[in-house]
């Protein structure tokens, strides 16, 4: 397969799981703090968004498992590979958890300390995940991701097709499997354990190797993207009777799973969708900045007195899109004035460099296959689509 051939759905998706992030947090802040469900679920903007940020970060899980094998380089040594995820995320990282600093404050040696080293979702503290910029807890466990992805992958190729259909239904079996497991226990202990604690998040990265796998062996079956949209729609609702944390990734995870195979596809047929159109891409592109900036802006905005209390509908409106904006605009100062120059400053000695928001795919083993099995040759090269986090 080309070299330069693209994924630029899967680029164009990652934006609308920032978005969706985005939601649960508006609503926690304006209108819900304790995502309780008003009376008789007559909400349906609660409905919509209370669960909005597992369904989000469990989508970049699976994708960053799939976009990781998809893009690894041959012969590139595990040390090459560290270099690659330090250099795409932590410079953001870095500016965004100094911004916290100035705008939340409060920040102990323990706390700057392990966000700085990545290292916060580790402490069942929720002083030390939860301080700072709270979102970062998922780049904690990402770090996590990348330190074992060197020595996973090889082990995940050897697998024959079969074994690693296995792999697949152990690894959604194993995520249910907790997140039942721990109904019985506390919040605190079931949040930490079942959704920030990166062994067991590692499950989802790991499914995402294999789809990613599956996908470039030419052995895939799924549905294709619509059907996978319409296959998530009904999971996601039916968190909503689902007791803490099985509502948060269980349900979803298949679903999620198939829109990511299904997206990468799609692509490689060289068809068109929503979320490969040039806007999507460079929405996608923007939207790591987006949810690092994006709570910040929450905080800022209740800091300075400009979330209006009570919330009424014509306010909350106009709050949401003042915040969206303002996240927006930062995310974009993030994406062209940090992530980029840092790529190319610290990237460019190194062996190998590849061009800063361009994601690289391999030569492929095997044709990919089409809905009724028989190969089909891939896609011309698509429109840039950038590296994931």
């Amino acid at each position: 397969m080309d070299r330069n051939s693209r994924l630029p759905a899967l680029t164009g998706l990652r934006w609308a799981a920032a978005v969706v992030v985005f939601g649960q947090h508006l609503l926690e802040r304006y209108f819900d703090p304790h995502l309780q469900a008003p009376q008789q679920l007559r909400s349906v903007l609660w409905a919509v968004l209370v669960n909005g940020g597992a369904l989000g970060v469990s989508f970049f899980f699976v994708l960053s498992g799939f976009v990781l094998t998809w893009s690894t380089r041959p012969g590139e040594g595990a040390g090459a590979f560290w270099w690659r995820r330090i250099t795409k995320i932590y410079p953001a990282t870095l500016v965004t958890t100094l911004a916290a600093v100035a705008i939340v404050g409060m920040a102990g040696p323990l706390q700057l300390a392990t966000h700085l080293t990545l290292t916060h979702s580790w402490l069942p503290r929720a002083d030390v995940y939860g301080a700072l910029n709270p979102v970062s807890w998922s780049l904690s466990v990402e770090a996590f991701f990348y330190l074992c992805f060197p020595l996973l992958l090889p082990l995940l190729r050897r697998l024959r097709t079969p074994a690693l259909w296995g792999v697949a239904v152990l690894m959604v079996e194993f995520v249910a499997a907790v997140a039942v497991d721990l109904i019985p226990f506390g919040h605190d202990t079931a949040l930490f354990v079942a959704y920030l604690l990166p062994p067991v998040r590692m499950a989802e990265f790991t499914l995402g190797i294999v789809i990613a796998l599956l996908v470039r062996r030419g052995t895939w079956r799924g549905p294709g993207l619509g059907w996978s949209f319409a296959l998530l729609l009904p999971a996601y609702a039916g968190n909503l009777f689902l007791p803490y944390p099985a509502n948060q990734q269980a349900l979803t995870l298949i679903p999620v799973a198939f829109v990511i195979a299904a997206a990468a596809r799609a692509d490689l047929r060289g068809e068109r969708s929503l979320w490969s159109r040039p806007l999507m891409v460079y929405l996608g592109q923007l939207s790591f900045g987006f949810y690092l900036v994006h709570y910040l802006v929450f905080v800022a905005f209740e800091r300075f007195g400009l979330l209006p209390q009570p919330v009424g509908p014509a306010a909350a409106a106009l709050a949401t899109a003042s915040v969206f904006s303002f996240s927006l605009i930062a995310a974009m100062g993030v994406y062209h004035w940090v992530e980029l120059p840092a790529l190319e400053l610290l990237r460019r000695r190194r062996p190998g460099r590849h061009r800063a928001g361009s994601m690289v795919i391999p030569p492929q083993r095997a044709l990919v296959a089409g809905p009724d099995g028989a190969p089909i040759s891939p896609a011309p090269a698509q429109p840039v689509s950038p590296s994931m986090r």
